[in-house]
């Protein structure tokens, strides 16, 4: 999953959004570093990374986008999958796509200093280019794989909204199929933080 989805599933706790943040700019060897409740975070975005990596509609979407993509598969799926979230928000939250963009960004200003810099000029992008919100429209995700395309040197990436459009359908099907099941897995993950 992309950013969208690790902090809708860790809102409202304040540790989990952060470390679920965090978790692709953090190493091993700085964990001690942060709180438990970030650490607890940081776990819960890797078991989410590993149970999307694993789960056979992602395994079947890499399928179909393969022999355009090849590896940047992986990467595109994870933009899918925050852009049904994101279309589709209130579906499977309990709040609006604008309030929850705005509470968790506040969020994660107050915790600013305690983010990697790496975090931070990430958050800095995120806020100011209003990325969470653009991941509502396939014209928004087109921009956005743009963006990661010239930052990544990934030309590539870019065709990826048109892969999106062309098998739109099959895409939210799938999502729809898993997101739930992913709620599930971090609702346990949950208990057995508590």
């Amino acid at each position: 999953m992309n950013y969208l989805a690790h902090l809708a599933i860790s809102y409202p706790n304040k540790g989990l959004v952060v470390g679920n943040f965090i978790g692709d700019h953090v190493r091993n060897k700085d964990l001690p570093a942060f709180s438990k409740e970030i650490q607890e975070g940081i776990a819960m975005h890797r078991s989410i990374d590993a149970f999307t990596d694993k789960h056979e509609v992602t395994v079947q979407f890499r399928k179909l986008l393969f022999a355009t993509h090849r590896h940047m598969a992986r990467v595109l799926i994870d933009v899918y999958y925050d852009h049904f979230l994101a279309a589709h928000f209130d579906t499977y939250h309990d709040m609006s796509l604008s309030a929850f963009i705005a509470n968790v960004q506040t969020i994660l200003q107050k915790y600013q200093e305690v983010l990697p810099n790496s975090a931070q000029r990430y958050l800095a992008g995120m806020v100011s280019q209003n990325w969470l919100a653009k991941y509502q429209t396939q014209k928004g995700i087109a921009h956005i794989l743009q963006k990661m395309a010239n930052r990544s040197g990934l030309i590539a990436l870019a065709d990826g909204a048109d892969s999106l459009k062309t098998h739109y359908d099959v895409l939210q099907e799938g999502f729809n199929a898993f997101y739930p099941e992913l709620l599930t897995h971090c609702n346990a993950l949950k208990v057995n933080m508590a």
